[in-house]
């Protein structure tokens, strides 16, 4: 394959709003209800769900901090349910309101809407998609920008986001609010972190590492596909390089072979 330059590592929970600060360990003493979308007019936010506004809110950061045209690049967002609190609020409202649905609400619960808004906040008419995979959600979505990246070219940004399941639903394992995104392309910039040359398929299993920058991560973040991103984000802000799992706690996950720019 081609190799395909990584840049513009963001992320984004209620209790550490950026990558640093999570780094750092550096939590808020008043959790975040939601971020700040810059990405998209105010208006055209009305009736969209938390999810969305967190996936909208990465891949516009992860697209500035790399440097990248907002106007051009494609996007890909991934998370494991979609909508599913938009949704839950709809069937609610035709079991036990009075069954009139916001229209509003409803043009949000496609499972594209982030996808769609984003495009339109941007006037962005590159290519653009949703993508749901249960556990290994971060998996999918880098599997499928590196599938566009080879074929078509250009820059790519993956956003992968899961907010707290709502109720009366319930997961195996719950798990936190938590999200994150980087940047893709096929020519390296000042901005790049590393690089990938090779995805490789593996025949089994790899646990969660035990600790990622340094520390042990709580119980209920693992599960949140997005987390199974930090040790790629390790690997590169610590300029390592080798092989690294897209997904864990799952058979036969694929993995990326990680060159760091230091070595290039």
């Amino acid at each position: 394959m081609k190799p395909l330059w990584l840049s513009g590592l963001v992320l984004w929970s209620p209790i550490y709003p950026t990558l640093e600060r999570f780094i750092a360990a550096d939590a808020l003493s008043s959790p975040e209800e939601e971020p700040e979308v810059s990405w998209v007019s105010s208006r055209l936010l009305r009736g969209s769900s938390r999810l969305t506004r967190i996936l909208l809110h990465l891949a516009g950061q992860a697209v500035e901090k790399s440097g990248k045209n907002p106007h051009t690049i494609a996007t890909v967002y991934a998370s494991s349910y979609g909508e599913i609190e938009t949704m839950v609020r709809l069937l609610e409202t035709i079991f036990r309101g009075d069954g009139q649905l916001s229209p509003m609400r409803f043009k949000n619960s496609v499972h594209n809407a982030a996808s769609g808004l984003g495009s339109i906040g941007q006037g962005n008419k590159a290519f653009s998609t949703a993508i749901a995979g249960g556990l290994r959600s971060f998996e999918a979505g880098m599997l499928e920008a590196i599938a566009w990246a080879q074929s078509e070219g250009g820059d790519v940004v993956v956003a992968c986001a899961d907010d707290v399941v709502p109720p009366p639903l319930t997961v195996p394992v719950p798990h936190e609010a938590f999200g994150i995104a980087l940047v893709l392309s096929t020519e390296r910039s000042p901005d790049s972190l590393g690089c990938i040359t090779e995805i490789v398929p593996l025949s089994e299993a790899h646990p969660f590492p035990s600790k990622v920058f340094g520390r042990t991560l709580p119980s209920t973040l693992p599960p949140n596909p997005s987390a199974h991103a930090l040790p790629l984000f390790e690997m590169l802000l610590q300029q390592r390089g080798g092989l690294v799992p897209l997904a864990f706690e799952v058979d036969h996950p694929y993995a990326l072979m990680v060159h760091p720019c230091s070595s290039l």
